[in-house]
């Protein structure tokens, strides 16, 4: 009787080593591996059915390693070919009565088949009853635009998948009135290129096209940001903010909306005017409660204010000459100096207008200036720490322990987990030369949720790869950022990949939308 359950427990034991040593040798994730390298039992009979019986797990998203269970599957992983939900499934090993392998993309109906090539025979398996239980996770894909050597050259008006480079996109914004159309101001001065002026993302018609182009713009064609101030007769009008290398240039231009005109949406965006002169404006933003506007100064590293009424003069064509910050006219007053002399910065400012965030993307760093009720007070750093411009540092954590690279434009995301709380939004921005996305938290904690991702490819930060937010997804400058509330979607203007990003439900990624 002893010897019996020895014999019993020396065959769970020798099972239980089997299946180790079998997981142990199928470690290579995604990669086949040939049975020379351990793949045991049995090899396969044509005369015998091929059965499946269970799957373990039961569940979980693209990339979990799973094993499914049977008979007959023969024990050279090459002849094997496995579908979960009718996607290809990475067959990694297999011993006669289980596989090992990786769940694929879109695998959403999570119907299990197997089949096995003999020569020229196929052999498959009945459809299991059984199904994997597929989880859609966010990822990273491509809305438009394509890499190429012309660069802006190849940029064109049309079809998502026909629109050519998506050059410089380094600010971007929804319509204030159709939120199906998502405007992206293209710079025409920085190493990433010139682009075209001010571009339409039509997601009714799936169009890509020209709003404003930049022989619009007074002087300058290098467009930073794009903000919208609302009259006191409810009608909408585009502010701009545009950089210049002299006082008497353009800083700020108003544009109207004008219905009819052939593009797609059935409008456009004219009658320019200048509304501020001066150098160096990085960013132009309309306050969401008051209706000032604040613009930048780069030179001297300067906040100015113009207050609504002379805005709303302006919109209804009671002013016609320009606002000039240091002059008799004191429409234009000089709210706060930032720092010290050519800060670059981005003004970010937050939905309910009780803080703005200052991005100095030339310094490395964040601040925060708060709104008194009146307008926003001296400002103090929120996270990062003020660097040489061309010193990059990757690194997540809190407040001064952050590191940045150029963090260049941002949004303010609702989070539901703050729901009740004083401020209930996270800031995701776009770290330009450290290639991700970034999220800063109203307190001050810095962490990253998209890019650097592919660390098999090489060791290079940047790149262009589509996948898992930082498991698989690369960036390359990204500068620009959006975000879609509806459906809880980022859209990011990928500068050096000439495209639109997109991180929102793999579901929604286009079926030709493959890692190059």
């Amino acid at each position: 009787m002893k010897q019996k359950v020895m014999k019993a427990c020396l065959g769970i034991l020798w099972g239980m080593f089997t299946l180790t040593t079998f997981l142990l040798q199928s470690c290579d994730n995604g990669k086949e591996v040939t049975p020379a390298q351990g793949s045991g039992g049995s090899p396969f009979n044509p005369q015998l059915p091929i059965s499946v019986k269970e799957i373990s797990p039961t569940n979980g998203a693209a990339g979990q390693k799973v094993l499914i269970y049977g008979e007959n599957f023969g024990n050279d992983p090459s002849l094997i070919e496995v579908t979960i939900g009718g996607q290809k499934a990475p067959v990694v090993n297999v011993q006669s009565t289980v596989i090992y392998c990786i769940v694929p993309t879109k695998a959403y109906s999570g119907e299990i088949q197997v089949t096995i090539k003999q020569g020229e025979e196929i052999y498959s398996a009945e459809v299991a009853e059984i199904k994997f239980e597929y989880q859609r996770q966010v990822v990273v894909s491509s809305l438009c635009g394509a890499t190429s050597e012309q660069g802006s050259n190849s940029a064109k008006d049309g079809p998502f998948n026909d629109c050519g480079s998506i050059t410089n996109p380094c600010f971007m914004t929804w319509d204030p009135e159709d939120h199906n159309l998502l405007y992206d101001a293209e710079d025409a001065g920085d190493a990433e290129g010139v682009g075209q002026g001010i571009r339409c993302f039509d997601f009714t018609n799936k169009q890509v096209y020209t709003m404003i182009p930049k022989n619009s713009f007074v002087g300058s064609q290098r467009c930073r940001t794009i903000d919208f101030y609302k009259d006191d007769n409810g009608k909408y009008h585009m502010i701009v903010g545009l950089a210049q290398g002299n006082v008497n240039s353009t800083a700020v231009m108003m544009f109207d909306r004008i219905e009819g005109g052939t593009k797609p949406c059935g409008f456009t965006w004219g009658n320019g005017r200048v509304i501020a002169q001066n150098q160096g404006c990085q960013a132009a933003a309309i306050h969401p409660t008051t209706g000032d506007l604040y613009f930048s100064n780069y030179q001297n590293s300067l906040l100015y204010r113009v207050k609504k009424y002379v805005i709303e003069e302006f919109a209804t064509g009671k002013r016609t000459t320009p606002v000039r910050p240091g002059t008799a006219d004191d429409a234009a007053q000089t709210i706060l100096k930032v720092q010290d002399k050519e800060w670059e910065f981005n003004i970010m400012i937050h939905p309910t207008g009780k803080y703005a965030y200052f991005m100095v993307i030339n310094r490395n760093y964040i601040l925060r200036s708060d709104f008194n009720g009146e307008t926003f007070t001296a400002p103090y750093v929120i996270a990062g720490v003020n660097s040489n411009k061309d010193t990059y540092v990757y690194q997540d954590g809190v407040g001064n322990q952050a590191r940045f690279g150029n963090p260049y434009s941002g949004v303010f995301v609702k989070n539901p987990e703050y729901a009740g709380n004083s401020d209930e939004y996270d800031f995701y921005l776009t770290d330009r030369h450290n290639h991700a996305i970034r999220i800063l938290s109203p307190l001050g904690q810095v962490t990253t949720y998209a890019g650097r991702g592919s660390a098999s490819l090489n060791s290079n930060p940047w790149g262009y790869a589509n996948g898992r937010l930082r498991e698989d997804a690369r960036f390359n400058r990204p500068k620009g950022i959006a975000w879609d509330e509806r459906d809880n979607t980022i859209y990011v203007g990928d500068a050096n990949n000439y495209r639109i990003r997109k991180i929102g439900l793999e579901e929604d990624v286009p079926e030709e939308d493959i890692n190059e």
